[in-house]
């Protein structure tokens, strides 16, 4: 046997599993009008003022179930709304009220759960329980400024999966987490530094290296040395060779035109003749004429 009820003097095999109807009509109704019970097998406490786990250690009598009369208060002074804090957490009716009692109902069954934290967002637990109040009570404020709703209610509490476990830490109350430092805040993640190996790239870049110095069929194969005789070509390329050879500068003849006339280098260029004159200018390398032409522009 568990609970609080170690006075009771109770036969062996004793089991408490009454119906609604017994617990209302010999225990609930009873009690409100203030008649004695036979056996005070129910206790009497504020059970908002506690948590469901804690309840069984109070109880009087109770192995699966427990069973409690406890007052009842408003939420708001002047409503009929009840206040169902309780604890860590509130208990949230669930279903429809069924009535107990025939053919005239004499009390009122509700199904509760208890939610964990604060409202509303508690997290959901598995404790159950059944609020047996009287029917037909006048609930009106009995005294100004009064919040008590019932004097009396009966309460059967209970899991469902059969444990006395308490829920884990409702998600309203757990600490936040440590915010990380600057440092830690947007830095990339750390890198080791690249070490070759010892015969040279790692296996990786050298797949990677052997993979662009492969030969290909579509280049023209060429010795080290990038000379153009020396390369074997087709003779469209042989041909693009000489032409590239031949458009470049002729550097030899510019040097032996600087030579023969120091002052006036330019003048030479510009005249094959070497006369200079009228026709000074109309002659030359092409190019250099177009660079003096360019220099004589004003800007």
């Amino acid at each position: 046997m568990s609970g609080g009820g170690k006075d009771l003097q109770l036969p062996p095999g004793f089991r408490f599993h009454p119906t609604d109807e017994e617990l209302v009509m010999h225990y609930l109704c009873r009690r409100c009008a203030g008649l004695p019970i036979a056996v005070p097998i129910i206790a009497e406490i504020d059970l908002y003022k506690f948590d469901p786990w804690q309840l069984p250690s109070l109880a009087q009598y109770g192995e699966k179930e427990w069973y409690f009369f406890s007052p009842r208060d408003r939420k708001y002074p002047n409503g009929s709304r009840p206040n169902r804090a309780a604890g860590s957490g509130y208990w949230k009716a669930t279903g429809a009220d069924k009535p107990v009692g025939t053919p005239k109902p004499l009390a009122i069954k509700k199904a509760l759960v208890f939610y964990a934290g604060k409202a509303p967002k508690g997290e959901k637990t598995n404790w159950i329980m059944h609020e047996y109040r009287l029917a037909d009570v006048d609930r009106t404020a009995r005294k100004k400024n009064s919040l008590r709703l019932d004097d009396w209610v009966l309460c059967r509490i209970y899991n469902k999966k059969g444990g006395l476990e308490k829920p884990p830490v409702a998600a309203g109350d757990r600490k936040p987490a440590l915010a990380a430092g600057p440092a830690a805040v947007g830095s990339p993640p750390e890198q080791k530094p690249f070490v070759a190996a010892p015969g040279g790239l790692p296996p990786a870049f050298a797949d990677l290296a052997a993979y662009y110095d492969r030969p290909s069929d579509s280049m023209p194969r060429l010795h080290a040395d990038s000379s153009c005789s020396e390369q074997v070509l087709s003779p469209e390329q042989q041909f693009a060779c000489d032409r590239e050879v031949q458009s470049q500068p002729k550097i030899s003849e510019w040097e032996r035109t600087f030579a023969s006339d120091p002052v006036n280098p330019a003048g030479s260029m510009l005249d094959p003749t070497g006369h200079g004159g009228a026709g000074a200018g109309l002659g030359g390398d092409p190019l250099l004429q177009d660079i003096l032409m360019y220099w004589g522009k004003p800007f």
